[in-house]
């Protein structure tokens, strides 16, 4: 079977694309990207071809694009091209040159297709590269998703050459003398990637000639391994994850307790939702502790309340607003549960979770709501007002958690109460308070 026949037939095994879709081909000018240029062009495909300058090798980066801007000539398609400052970019984001073009290249590809209206981005990696990131991955630590190397289609992007090896494309390029250009940052191992490619694999082939195609067929196995499992881990999230509001659940403790292996499946179950190995770790040693504590990821938060969790968005706490109707109340926001009551006992109070207010001066309904740009109060002891921001710097609370900090207001617009840091001084109980109204946090 041919090249071109293999590479229809894996088009339609991986479904990758469909023969009116049209494909923006990401060319680098390596024999890689302009063997798969040519196969979809042979095959009719409607293709547009993007390259990046990356300016990283000053002409051969300028040659590069020449190359890439003649093949699109050469087959009257449409060229798109942009340069990067990768090395500015790199020290502004703090990580290396090879992230700082990932970033920048596949952010580019994706505003080219929806504005030129491309379904797919093709990327020429192969076989090869399918294997040294199975080892990179392995190296630097993976759960399941890693150990299946790279998949064949990722959203929008899809991997066509996936079932070539680089020898393979080496035979293609000199069969049918395709011109293109190797870059020299392929060949330094400097470079972890490079440095598995040229000292690693070649060991570990002296072990098995054929290493490829076993990790390959090995991948495959894994892959098809993590879909059961994933299977299984939706079905369990399914029976586990209540959800009561939108983007709120509740998940009851005992069923956490019971999991076994407990770690794994509780990495399985939260992984969408952000939470790294080391909370699910403190999380777990928790479960059956005191109800209050909060597990955070960058996106959601996790309240322990009395035998469930709670599992709240960022962006629903700071969206949500609760309002208390009346002096009696009881009310949720996110993870927290609020209870006020009115009494004629001025005795202070300690305990951080409750706050006492001088019930004449408050007017209902107050609201409780999360924290919003430009807030203010007056905290208890002070004389002037302080922005809410500077209070979370203050108690070193991280800019990812200060949206779940629950923040209620006077009916006046006043902010009574950060909970449970600070309450406003101009509403506290004073000797001429009669009435107390008592706002507990739990």
């Amino acid at each position: 079977m041919s090249v071109m026949e293999r590479f229809i037939r894996y088009l339609h095994e991986q479904a990758l694309c469909q023969p009116h879709e049209r494909l923006l081909l990401a060319v680098s000018g390596g024999k890689d990207s302009v063997m798969m240029t040519r196969l979809f062009a042979e095959s009719g495909y409607s293709v547009g071809i993007a390259h990046c300058n990356f300016g990283l090798r000053g002409a051969a980066s300028d040659a590069d694009e020449a190359l890439v801007y003649q093949l699109a000539k050469s087959l009257d398609v449409p060229f798109y091209v942009t340069r990067f400052n990768t090395a500015s970019h790199a020290r502004r984001q703090g990580i290396s040159i090879q992230m700082a073009a990932r970033e920048l290249r596949y952010a580019w590809f994706e505003t080219i297709r929806v504005s030129q209206g491309y379904d797919y981005i093709a990327v020429a990696q192969h076989r090869n590269d399918h294997v040294e990131t199975l080892m990179l991955n392995l190296v630097r630590g993976t759960g399941l998703a890693g150990l299946r190397g790279i998949q064949p289609r990722r959203g929008r992007i899809i991997r066509p050459l996936l079932f070539l090896n680089a020898d393979e494309i080496e035979k293609y390029v000199q069969q049918h003398k395709l011109e293109y250009r190797d870059d020299a940052s392929n060949f330094s191992t400097k470079y972890a990637r490079n440095k598995i490619r040229m000292e690693v694999i070649p060991k570990l082939k002296e072990l098995n000639p054929y290493l490829e195609v076993t990790l390959a067929k090995n991948m495959a196995h894994f892959s098809d391994a993590y879909t059961v499992i994933q299977h299984y881990i939706a079905r369990l999230r399914a029976q586990l994850f209540h959800e009561q509001n939108k983007g709120e659940w509740h998940i009851p403790v005992d069923g956490l307790v019971t999991l076994d292996p407990q770690q794994f499946l509780l990495y399985e179950l939260f992984k969408p939702f952000g939470f790294t190995e080391a909370v699910l770790g403190d999380l777990a040693s928790s479960l059956n502790g005191i109800p209050g504590r909060q597990f955070t990821s960058p996106s959601h938060v996790l309240f322990m309340d009395r035998g469930e969790l709670v599992l709240t968005s960022m962006k629903a706490i700071k969206e949500a607003t609760v309002l208390m109707e009346k002096i009696e109340s009881r009310v949720q926001w996110g993870g927290f549960r609020f209870e006020s009551h009115l009494s004629s006992d001025a005795d202070i109070n300690v305990d951080a979770k409750t706050a006492q207010f001088d019930a004449d001066k408050i007017v209902f309904p107050l609201t409780i709501r999360g924290w919003m740009e430009g807030d203010t109060f007056r905290p208890l002891g002070m004389k002037g007002n302080k922005k809410l921001s500077d209070l979370f710097v203050s108690l070193k609370i991280p800019v990812y958690r200060k949206h779940s900090v629950p923040v209620v207001i006077n009916g006046n617009g006043d902010i009574l109460w950060v909970v449970p840091h600070r309450m406003d001084d101009r509403y506290k109980i004073t000797g001429k308070t009669k009435k107390v109204l008592t706002l507990a946090c739990f």
